[in-house]
């Protein structure tokens, strides 16, 4: 019978009402006696709860039992935690399993938490212990290997500290019998020639990984020109398990050879062949794009190449290709895309109406289709292509219009080698066409690096086959390689190579007959062009159907072959096929140059500058007034205040009214502005008022000479329109527009004579976190070259415009109103700027501003602190009005690492590319110079230079306090690398020889313009456990897409440096200095969980989720129905993290507060985020979504770009203007009081509003949240 009591009392008081709970929150004192002396069974537990298979009321009634009964629950399974709960260990996942091992937590069932309360008190644990499986093993850690299993004779296992390096590891000669295994797969990370009377050497550091783990190996290899017979020698070998061990030997070593008088050489004599390894050959081919001359037959093939290219432009578009921007090239592509999908849905207006626009974009010489078919959007789209691989190759070139023609080779960044008609390597090439009809013209041997790095030979089953292209597309394929098609074949509606019977891979044929179908003559000299390449086609499945939907091969395949029929074998398939689906599979090997039987070749003989000629590097030094950034001032600080009248009097407003809503990080602010037009004539006024950069406006309405006029949100073109319009024939006009993050601007038309105004706009915002605490702020001035702006733009002409600015705000009336609303109890209510007067409760407090006090320059703020700020939560709104759901994630981390895991190396990358000259490269230098003075003392640091090429400023990454003015005088004198952007070479560098503990941060600061985008993408991805990228965008022309990708995909964060606002700039660079000394969470995710399912799906805003970092706050947006929980996903530290969120009752209301807040996250997220990882489809979408912003942006009265608040208040001439508004009513109107029966308390103007106690509880509550709370972010 007991125990029948209990739990229906326990269900009891689970099913209360919201007005139980918040009655119990607001008076929590008064029951704490009782709680404390008659609920304490589980006082002073975390418990973690793992109840699958229950219903939802079930595990509502276990958790009510626990938490009735002084426990708190745990979502992850820490040191601090003291039980784990569950229906069955099989429940828990095998990452809390380890950390149950770890931590020796105690595992008991459901039947341990019933009997604790049947007894009224805690029983024995062991009674009642579950019994783990012995197989569940610790978690691999992130820790360097200490044992050389590769290398059992190494004479030191420790990192070297001091003394002579060569002394602690053993050196091998190349004679030893005994040499420790080494792969040949190795790569080359650093190597040094030397040479000393016709004696030549090269020392090379070599990288391999084995089983998820890297070797290092360090090299020396030796020759005499005298004796060329003989082959070189390897003369020391010393074999290293760590990078950083492996620097210091290969630095010792090269150390030595100069102290014994070799000299340092930049290259090899052109008589030595083969010293080194195989790979540094490799290597070593990259250095003939920029040093050796070019014959003849070689100036003469990439003369045909480029006049190819540049003749199709021409003969195309209207502008020539330097008028045009890689910008312009993404969203053209994007509008093409969604063309494309238009006309597939049965929309071909839409889709010429998407193509006009793409014919803005890139002017053509041939008019307009208006109804555009597949074929030709496919046509458009290879366009682009074409326009993005000349732009790609033509900053090589300095975008000059006559390039010698070493410039245009060394562009293509490709080695170009004629094969001599006589050898037999030309022979074994044409044995691979065997036509009888062809004519072949010229052999060239072609050879990428990328490729070099990247072809997968592993694979196995390597084949040489054909691929043909139009002769304009091989400037492309030379300088990038092959590339996967965009779309499948059912959108193209013509025959291609790329896309076809076998989906969307790169294909490639056996037979010249099968190529000679989709190759067409060049129209500089008739002759075709078609590559021969090694593709690595591994374990292909051979197939006789067709099937255009596939975008990779089958389970357990590396690549298709669609076999021809034949008259014995039925086969959908005309010639054989063969298609992979990943780049990496393909090394290009040459390029034929041929003709077919009746076809006559034109003459074709250009002029050929073959001079080996260096690439300019003009050093762009900088002088001691460029170097500080920090010293801009904020324009704010000058802004002249003041209303102002035609003959220029200032007038000041006359009062300004605030009423603020917070929920937890969500603030709404209505401002009231009254002022009175003295004039004696109708005057057009405009008044921009202050704002922060976060906020944004939901609402605009005046009331003038009792009139009430409220703004509606319309297309901007439209509300301008009505604007204009509603001036000349003299009706009262109000127009607000947001032209920039941080100003809004306000026209008022024809204000009548002696007309008094009250303006009332509201916005909402985020708000800032700093040190736990939360920081609300009322800005008081706007930055005057942006005021400037919204002052003299001209909206109309019919009447006199008087600007209203914000001076004599001594003199002016102010009073502000603000309710508080967090999730945790209220710990800290303090203003540095105002006395206030409060009312609170345990989570809800209200506050007033002491009258009598004005609003000055600096504006209002307000900090708050409130209990277990860390821990992640959720707030849901449903809409009063209809069937709508929105939510809002909170995530505002403290996560605890080993010392092992922390931040010990920076590396900043610095863009010198010729895309970066001029001011682009004083901004970045300025800002790493800056950095440096920010970085830990004790961080380890090195600077990088990149371009075509790239050099470091030191060997390896020193001590910051060691190496800081040599880092400065790099940065700063550093010469201009030049060449395109690839930045994927240092970053290749860089992952082979990995940190092997802690974590690398990589700062970029670029411009975004980079090459080969998805080889970086991938060195980013595969470097995750080691490395992390922070960008730094500079330049107006920046691609923002692109350096958001590489920081989401290297697991950092993104910040703009906009040259307007270069007073920010020292803040953005604090972010992200704070960020690098933080662990991260990278790969993170958010899945809501929808308890419904007949829903639709969700809208999140961000759309891609950047990594998280400690004490800085995150927020996630969504409309989703029917969903009170979600759960985070991520990485943190090599383990992953999964976090269940949940809403509580106190955290679900009603309204349009979060819903407006989420219109706005979206808006921000469609004009600023990324919507898709590729640049066209994110444009695309950006197309597809516009007019969804229009929409949702009208809805909420959210402003966005395309939007503006327009009210129009019609007046009869024949009455007088004589109303009157009651404006103290209208403020009074909006209430933000919910706590009436509580009195008020004024804090002294020169004491904290808080308690000397409330002061100590809150020193440990934050002690408490970081060691516990916090934690809820592991596993």
């Amino acid at each position: 019978m007991l125990t029948i009591s209990i739990d229906f009392l326990l269900l009891f008081f689970a099913s209360c009402s919201q007005l139980l709970q918040d009655f119990y929150l607001q008076n929590r004192p008064r029951f704490r006696f009782f709680v404390e002396n008659t609920m304490g069974i589980f006082e002073n537990c975390l418990v973690v709860l793992e109840l699958k298979n229950l219903p939802y009321k079930e595990k509502e009634r276990y958790k009510s039992v626990l938490l009735d009964n002084g426990a708190k629950i745990s979502f992850v399974v820490n040191k601090q935690c003291s039980l784990v709960v569950t229906t069955d260990v099989s429940c828990l996942s095998s990452s809390r399993l380890r950390s149950v091992l770890k931590h020796k937590i105690p595992v008991v069932g459901l039947d341990y938490v019933l009997r604790c309360s049947q007894m009224g008190a805690r029983q024995p644990v062991e009674l009642f212990r579950l019994e783990i499986p012995s197989s569940v093993s610790s978690p691999p850690r992130l820790k360097p290997p200490t044992q050389r299993d590769f290398a059992p004779d190494s004479l030191a296992e420790e990192n070297i500290q001091s003394g002579n390096v060569l002394e602690k590891f053993r050196i091998y000669a190349g004679t030893d019998s005994n040499l420790p295994k080494f792969p040949d797969h190795f790569e080359v990370a650093k190597y040094t020639i030397f040479e000393k009377n016709n004696s030549w050497c090269v020392l090379e550091l070599q990288s391999v990984s084995v089983d998820q783990r890297r070797r290092y190996r360090v090299v020396k290899y030796c020759t005499d020109l005298a004796e060329a017979k003989k082959a070189a020698v390897k003369d020391q070998l010393v074999f290293l398990s760590t990078s950083e061990d492996a620097l210091d030997v290969y630095k010792a070593l090269r150390d030595f050879m100069e102290m014994s008088g070799l000299q340092i050489r930049p290259s090899m004599s052109p008589q030595i062949q083969d010293l080194g390894s195989a790979p540094l050959q490799q290597l070593l081919l990259e250095e003939r794009l920029n040093t050796a001359s070019v014959s003849q037959e070689v100036g003469a093939f990439v003369e045909l190449l480029w006049t190819e290219a540049l003749g199709r432009l021409s003969n195309v578009l209207l502008v020539s290709i330097d008028k045009l921007s890689l910008n312009d090239v993404s969203r053209a592509e994007g509008l093409l895309l969604q063309a494309q999908r238009k006309l597939k849905d049965g929309d071909p207006l839409e889709a010429g109406s998407l193509l006009k626009e793409v014919y803005t974009l890139l002017p053509h010489r041939e008019p307009r289709p208006p109804v555009p078919s597949a074929s030709l959007l496919s046509q458009k789209l290879d366009l682009c292509q074409l326009i993005r691989d000349v732009l790609n190759v033509s900053e090589m070139t300095l975008r000059s219009s006559t390039p010698t023609s070493v410039g245009k080779y060394r562009a293509l960044r490709c080695g170009v080698e004629v094969v001599p008609p006589s050898s037999s390597e030309f022979e074994d090439v044409a044995r691979l066409l065997q036509h009888g009809s062809l004519q072949i013209h010229q052999i060239v041997r072609v050879s990428r690096r990328a490729e070099l790095q990247t072809f997968n030979a592993e694979l196995g089953n390597t084949r040489a086959l054909l691929h043909s292209s139009g002769p304009s597309n091989f400037v492309g394929i030379l300088s990038r390689g092959l590339l996967l098609p965009r779309v499948g074949v059912e959108l193209h509606g013509i025959q291609r190579t790329d896309v076809g019977n076998l989906g969307s891979g790169i294909y490639f044929s056996d037979s010249l007959s099968t190529s000679l179908k989709y190759s067409k003559p060049s129209e500089t000299d008739r002759s075709r062009l078609l590559l021969v390449c090694d593709v690595a086609l591994g374990n292909c499945k051979d197939v006789r159907q067709r099937d255009p939907t596939l975008t990779h091969a089958p389970l357990g395949h590396h690549s298709v072959h669609g076999i021809r029929r034949t008259q014995i074998s039925q086969s959908d398939f005309e010639d054989d096929e063969y298609v992979v689906y990943s780049p990496d599979q393909v090394k290009l090997r040459y390029v034929v140059r041929y003709s077919v039987d009746g076809e006559q070749l034109k003459e074709f003989r250009p002029t050929v500058d073959t001079s080996a000629t260096e690439l300019d590097q003009q050093s762009q030094e900088l002088g001691p007034d460029e170097e500080q950034a920090e010293n801009v001032k904020n324009p704010r600080e000058d802004v002249k205040a003041g209303l102002q009248d035609s003959s220029g009097l200032q007038l000041p407003l006359q009062s300004i009214h605030v009423k603020c809503k917070l929920i937890d990080l969500l603030s709404q602010v209505i401002i009231f502005q009254k002022y009175t037009n003295l004039s004696t004539v109708p005057i057009e006024a405009k008044y921009v008022f202050p704002l922060g950069n976060s906020a944004t406006v939901c609402g605009f309405e005046a009331f003038i000479n009792g009139k009430h006029v409220v703004g509606q949100v319309k297309e901007k073109e439209t509300a301008r329109k009505e604007y204009r319009q509603a001036v000349e024939k003299g009706h009262g006009a109000y127009l607000m527009d947001q032209d920039a993050p941080d100003v809004f601007t306000i026209s008022v038309g024809n204000l009548p004579p002696g007309a008094t105004v009250l303006i009332k706009v509201t916005y909402v915002s985020e708000l800032v976190v700093s040190e736990g605490r939360i920081h609300f702020s009322l800005p008081g001035s706007v930055a005057p070259w942006q005021e400037s702006d919204g002052l003299n733009q001209t909206t109309q002409v019919s009447v006199e415009k008087v600007c209203v600015t914000d001076k004599s705000q001594s003199s002016r009336e102010f009073s502000l109103d603000m309710s508080v609303e967090m999730p945790n109890e209220i710990v800290y209510l303090k203003s540095n700027t105002h006395q206030i007067k409060t009312k609170r409760t345990d989570c809800k407090a209200v506050i007033s501003v002491v009258p009598g006090q004005p609003l000055h320059p600096y504006g209002f703020d307000l900090d708050i602190g409130f209990s277990d700020v860390h821990l992640p939560r959720m707030w849901v709104e449903n809409h009063p009005d209809k069937d709508s759901q929105a939510c809002m994630l909170v995530f505002y981390p403290d996560f605890e690492v080993s010392s092992g895991s922390a931040a010990e190396e920076v590396i900043l990358l610095l863009d010198t590319s010729e895309s970066m000259r001029g001011e682009s490269l004083r901004s970045a230098q300025r800002i790493a110079l800056q950095l440096l003075h920010r970085l830990n003392r004790d961080f380890r640091l090195n600077v990088i230079l990149f371009g075509s090429d790239h050099k470091e400023a030191f060997l390896k990454a020193q001590p910051v306090s060691e190496v800081l003015q040599d880092a400065e005088s790099f940065i700063k004198s550093g010469s201009l690398v030049g060449g395109g952007t690839e930045l994927w070479r240092p970053l290749r560098a860089l992952g082979l020889l990995p940190p092997s503990r802690g974590v690398r941060n990589l700062l970029l600061l670029s411009d975004g313009h980079i090459q080969n985008p998805e080889l970086t993408l991938q060195l980013l991805r595969d470097g995750a456990a080691h490395s992390r990228l922070f960008t730094c965008g500079l330049s107006s022309s920046a691609n923002r897409h692109m350096l958001r990708a590489l920081a989401q995909a290297g697991g950092g964060a993104y910040e703009f440096f906009d040259p307007k606002t270069k007073h920010s700039w020292e803040e953005k660079m604090l972010r992200h200095v704070d960020r690098m000394r933080s662990p991260g969470c990278t790969s993170v995710s958010v899945k809501w969980q929808q308890f419904s399912s007949v829903v639709p799906p969700p809208v999140q805003a961000p759309v891609e989720l950047s990594a998280l970092f400690n004490n800085c706050h995150t927020l996630v947006y969504g409309f989703v129905a029917h969903c009170t929980q979600a759960t985070l996903f991520g990485n943190l530290c090599g383990e992953e993290l999964k976090t269940l969120v949940s809403t509580s009752e106190l955290q679900k209301t009603r309204g349009t507060f979060l819903h407006k807040l989420t219109a706005r996250a979206i808006i921000r997220d469609y004009e600023d985020g990324n919507l898709d990882s590729s640049e066209a489809e994110h444009e695309g979408k950006k197309e597809e979504l516009k007019s969804f912003i229009i929409e949702l942006s009208k809805e909420y009265s959210i402003l966005s770009q395309f939007t503006s608040f327009v009210a129009i208040e019609e007046r009869d001439s024949e009455q007088p203007e004589d109303g009157f508004t009651d404006i103290p009513k209208l403020i009074a109107e909006e209430d933000v009081d919910f706590l009436p029966y509580v009195s008020w308390t004024i804090d002294a103007p020169t004491q904290p509003c808080v308690a000397e106690e409330s002061l100590l509880w809150l020193e440990e509550i934050d002690h408490r949240e970081r060691v516990s709370s916090a934690l809820y972010f592991f596993l």
